[in-house]
């Protein structure tokens, strides 16, 4: 329990620090069912028009890497996660993970369908550290890790639905859950899937946590969470501790708390809310949106306060990002697919050999690299 502090009325200040520690312990007391506890946040009022042009302020360079996948490799590019020279890919229609190398060369997958220990059911998220490749099975609700070269090491069973989770430094794990087995949201785990620290709890209305996008992402030492249909980011240290978040500020267009667990509702009221986990990068704000009927990427400056959006369904420029998947080395990574080339104002402006390999139906990772 806080100690309130005594109000002296000799002086302004005395009293300005009580109302705004009353107003903080009211606020902490309310969001009981958010993250707990209270930590600093920083609130964003996000510019929601669109800006002509805004991705070339924001973007340096665009390089772009061709998978040289294996026949019928993919339906969707889900989620996506670079981890050294590698780069992981997820397809959970398919329930495959892949890697490929720095130039798009095959090198693996993952684990094939099926019921023995070693195989799974469905794969709705995965994460890589030092160690192993980690699969989670949701349909079974396990464990699955292999090495780096696709070898598999162990299974394990969780007492919990998982949604999507991140491995931690300490072999602990930060996991976003399914409603179903418990009211737990947000939790921190042991090696063993043991719940030790809850952050956060459903209530009766939220029970829609099935997002097809990562709700964690790491960039460089900060690991950030936001849930859907959500305004709201979390920063995690390495080892799991809950140290900042960030509000975003839509305005009139940001949905009544009420009315977040459901998606296709908010989208015909013409709200604005995240489809997936935003990038921060320094001063620098990335964000995939429902933005009013369109689908959109903020490009941001926290710092200059500068910023606006790109509709990625149309008038495409090569800078311009369609769907932010994660960020490695300064680099925002997204992807191409075919469809994608009839989103261009001129598809010339793209390299020629990678413009080929779009139209012979294989995938384009593109790195864009932030301006510093």
């Amino acid at each position: 329990m806080f100690a309130i502090p005594t109000l002296k009325v000799r002086g302004m200040k005395y009293i300005h620090y009580y109302i705004f520690f009353l107003f903080f312990f009211i606020a902490c007391k309310e969001n009981k069912t958010d993250i707990i506890p209270c930590v600093p946040q920083t609130k964003v009022d996000v510019p929601l028009e669109e800006v002509s042009g805004i991705s070339s302020s924001f973007i340096d360079t665009v390089l772009f890497v061709k998978l040289q996948e294996p026949q019928n490799t993919f339906r969707n590019l889900n989620k996506l996660k670079i981890y050294g020279d590698t780069i992981y890919i997820l397809d959970e229609r398919l329930s495959k993970l892949m890697s490929f190398d720095k130039e798009g060369n095959f090198i693996t997958q993952y684990g094939e369908r099926g019921r023995s220990s070693s195989e799974y059911v469905r794969v709705n998220s995965f994460d890589v550290d030092k160690h192993y490749v980690y699969l989670y099975d949701d349909a079974s609700e396990k464990m699955i890790s292999f090495t780096h070269g696709g070898e598999f090491v162990q299974k394990v069973e969780t007492p919990f639905w998982g949604e999507d989770f991140k491995a931690l430094e300490n072999g602990s794990f930060l996991f976003s859950l399914k409603p179903g087995k418990s009211n737990v949201k947000l939790c921190v785990t042991d090696s063993h899937f043991n719940i030790k620290k809850v952050f956060s709890y459903f209530d009766e209305k939220d029970q829609d946590n099935y997002s097809g996008y990562s709700l964690f992402q790491k960039v460089g030492d900060n690991i950030y969470y936001t849930d859907d249909m959500s305004d709201t980011t979390h920063v995690f240290t390495p080892k799991g501790e809950l140290v900042h978040s960030y509000l975003f500020n839509f305005g009139k267009y940001a949905p009544p708390l009420e009315a977040r667990y459901d998606a296709e509702q908010l989208i015909e009221d013409k709200h604005v809310f995240m489809y997936t986990c935003p990038l921060i990068y320094e001063s620098k704000l990335v964000m995939f949106l429902e933005n009013r009927h369109l689908r959109t990427v903020l490009y941001y400056d926290m710092k200059e306060r500068i910023g606006g959006n790109k509709d990625i369904d149309k008038g495409l420029s090569p800078t311009d990002i369609i769907i932010p998947l994660c960020m490695a080395d300064g680099y925002v990574v997204g992807y191409l697919e075919d469809y994608c080339l009839d989103r261009f104002e001129d598809k010339t402006t793209l390299p020629a050999d990678v413009v080929q390999h779009l139209e012979n139906g294989y995938r384009v990772v593109a790195f864009y690299r932030l301006k510093r």
